[in-house]
């Protein structure tokens, strides 16, 4: 697949003045809220989201961690290794040695319809419960984190109808009851403490995500660029990716 959006666009303030209505161009009027931190999704996959937190167990509620949902056509810009797909013709997420992403211009996540997830509680129970809400894993089969919305609404991937199989019935019209989040997962928009980690537990990489997470955000300065959010969500991924393995080793 080529690419949506070239590099030379890619390299400019915003991209999307000279690519409107691709990928990582929508209106904010169209996004909305999800209730967990700052985490925005196109509107029919934001209301599906909604009403899968709010029937979550309330441990699997209280340990949801984003690190990614909708993302803006600059950042997709950002993170996608130009040099190595003029070399190779192959889409890789720049500093990798070989993290599929989409092209710029193309990605489920420009179109809101993509979140990225943590722990792995929370994994396995989209994966089991999230399709009657419209949320299905597979669309890249390395990632167990990604999940892309197939329900209604504008964008749908083509590719869900082999991937997403099991039949959708929860109503995810914005209409219907729930429309809003109840309280109880972790909400990353205010961090005024940072919480001590028992040594024992920091080893065995328990909490130690909340941690470093909590760390930057007491330290960070508002009106952060889209290159700091790229920063950031890459340095929660890979803290997080890191537990896990910690986790199984121990």
């Amino acid at each position: 697949m080529g690419l949506k959006v070239s590099r030379q666009a890619c390299s400019t303030s915003d991209p999307c003045t000279t690519n409107p209505g691709v990928s990582g161009c929508i209106n904010d009027s169209n996004l909305k809220s999800v209730g967990v931190g700052g985490n925005k999704l196109q509107k029919d996959a934001a209301n599906g989201f909604i009403k899968l937190y709010n029937d979550m167990p309330s441990d699997i509620k209280s340990s949801v961690r984003f690190t990614d949902s909708y993302r803006p056509l600059k950042v997709q810009c950002n993170i996608f290794d130009f040099d190595h797909y003029e070399k190779t013709g192959k889409r890789r997420k720049k500093g990798t040695s070989g993290t599929p992403v989409a092209t710029p211009g193309s990605s489920n996540h420009g179109w809101g319809r993509a979140i990225d997830i943590f722990p792995e509680n929370v994994q396995k129970h989209i994966k089991e419960n999230g399709p009657k809400y419209g949320w299905c894993w597979g669309e890249v089969k390395s990632e167990p984190w990604h999940f892309t919305f197939c329900g209604p609404g504008p964008n749908r991937d083509k590719n869900c109808d082999s991937f997403c199989t099991e039949k959708m019935t929860v109503d995810t019209s914005s209409g219907s009851s729930s429309e809003e989040p109840t309280t109880g997962g972790t909400s990353t928009s205010k961090v005024d403490t940072i919480d001590l980690l028992n040594p024992v537990d920091l080893i065995a990489g328990k909490g130690a995500s909340d941690f470093f997470k909590s760390l930057g955000k007491m330290f960070k300065k508002r009106g952060e660029s889209a290159n700091d959010q790229q920063k950031e969500t890459q340095i929660t991924e890979n803290v997080d990716r890191i537990n896990e393995i910690i986790r199984k080793v121990l």
